[in-house]
């Protein structure tokens, strides 16, 4: 029958899955259509869903090389301060982003430091926080000598709750920093007003979120500052670099100034300060990738829907959900979290080995429960902690530093890079079937 020739990839475009069940189901079917092992797990010898490279990253174009060749030979390699690549890139991201200024830096860390530094986070402050990040973000508090107070996740959106943030504001609490994870926007409508009303700075840590919007209105504008990261993985990239972006002027030149060796705009001594400068190669590479970012997001925007549509209907796939008022996602990274009470309790670490046979990337990064890690600890061990923060204080901190929800979401949470979104639907169905053929022989997790 001809019906017994039809490839995997036909099959799940074509199907109306009305069931969970159909899906596995059809999976199977599909699959032993394909051939004699296809029913089979690759990691066990079956033949991979996947058999094709997903489209490669960084975009190493010819745009981007003429660019990088044309700062090079000007010999112009450190920031100018009269033009330039690094002020074209300002210009032209603040406009992008509907910021009135940006300061492009050295990395999104440097950004997220001088950003905090300059809203007045010092020793013995503390920084609202969400645990499900990078390090850097809790890192930055560190580097202010400040504490980071964790504020559990919503277990939906994988986004600090902002139902949670109340009962830890104090009379030491200084700012929030909402993580934009993944590059899916935080209620920043809920989150701003409960800074408002309780005085706090909001730094955005909009790093994995360009172009992400929250009713229509870009993700690191909602805050007093926000920060942007633009290392090798990120949707516009340059190996590294950052930017902060503002509205207000006199709060910008403070970021200026720190990131300038405590040197204003015009060249005078004004405070202490880093050397944070992103130089003219890296906004070499970034400033044609500017072009083609809206439509690239619009692709990601278009995937990420119909792959989350397909992997709700499979048992024990929940995809990660938006916000109401998400109005674009930036799809850094794209979540769901895998229920292995629907794969026989196998663990999610046999689940993993069994998709990366099928030749579908992920990641687990941003799970790793940054409030219970060792790097916490290590630093409240530091002479100027120790003299900042009384002993009972750190006592307390350490005893309400729990995230239930999200130490759960790091025990399921599974992360699919942005560059897949970048092919076509066809490649949402690759990853749909790898999962659904997973889930078709979960028996075999067991033999992992």
């Amino acid at each position: 029958m001809a019906s017994e020739h039809v490839s995997r990839r036909v099959f799940l475009k074509g199907a109306s899955i009305g069931t969970v069940g159909a899906v596995a189901a059809g999976a199977v079917r599909a699959c032993q259509a394909a051939g004699e092992n296809a029913g089979r797990l690759a990691a066990l010898g079956g033949t991979p869903v996947r058999t094709s490279p997903f489209p490669a990253w960084p975009p190493a174009s010819e745009e981007v090389e003429q660019s990088l060749v044309s700062a090079f030979r000007s010999g112009k390699w450190s920031r100018t301060f009269s033009g330039g690549q690094v002020a074209t890139f300002e210009k032209r991201f603040a406009e992008l982003v509907g910021a009135a200024h940006c300061l492009a830096t050295g990395s999104g860390t440097q950004a997220l430091h001088t950003a905090l530094h300059s809203v007045g986070v010092g020793a013995g402050d503390e920084v609202l926080v969400a645990p499900c990040t990078f390090i850097a973000t809790v890192q930055a508090i560190l580097m202010c000598n400040a504490l980071p107070v964790f504020v559990d996740v919503d277990i939906d959106t994988y986004q600090m709750d902002p139902g949670s943030i109340e009962p830890l504001i104090n009379s030491h609490t200084r700012a929030v920093e909402p993580v934009h994870i993944g590059g899916l926007p935080c209620d920043m409508e809920r989150i701003m007003a409960i800074a408002r009303k309780h005085g706090l700075k909001v730094v955005e840590d909009a790093a994995q979120a360009v172009l992400a919007e929250f009713r229509g209105k870009k993700c690191g504008t909602f805050g007093d500052l926000g920060c942007f990261s633009f290392q090798t993985s990120k949707v516009i990239a340059c190996g590294e670099g950052g930017a902060i972006v503002g509205n207000d002027s006199e709060l910008m030149e403070k970021c200026y100034a720190f990131h300038n060796m405590g040197l204003s705009a015009k060249n005078q001594s004004v405070g202490i300060g880093t050397k944070y400068r992103m130089h003219e190669l890296e906004a070499a590479l970034l400033n044609p990738q500017l072009a083609t970012l809206a439509e690239q997001t619009r692709t990601r925007n278009k995937n990420a829907a119909h792959l989350a549509q397909r992997l709700a209907e499979i048992p024990g796939i929940v995809p990660q959900k938006l916000h109401e008022g998400v109005t674009q996602g930036a799809y850094y990274i794209y979540g769901f979290r895998y229920q292995k009470e629907h794969f026989n309790d196998a663990p999610k670490e046999k689940f993993l080995k069994a998709l990366r046979a099928e030749k579908i990337p992920f990641t687990t990064m941003y799970f790793d429960q940054l409030n219970r890690q060792p790097f916490i600890d290590k630093a409240l061990s530091l002479p100027v902690f120790q003299q900042v923060y009384s002993k009972e204080r750190l006592n307390r901190y350490r005893e309400q530093n729990h995230c239930p929800r999200n130490d759960q979401l790091s025990a399921e949470g599974v992360w699919l890079p942005q560059y897949v979104f970048l092919g076509d639907t066809g490649d949402m169905d690759d990853i749909v079937e790898a999962v659904a053929k997973i889930a078709a022989n979960k028996d075999q997790l067991a033999s992992l």
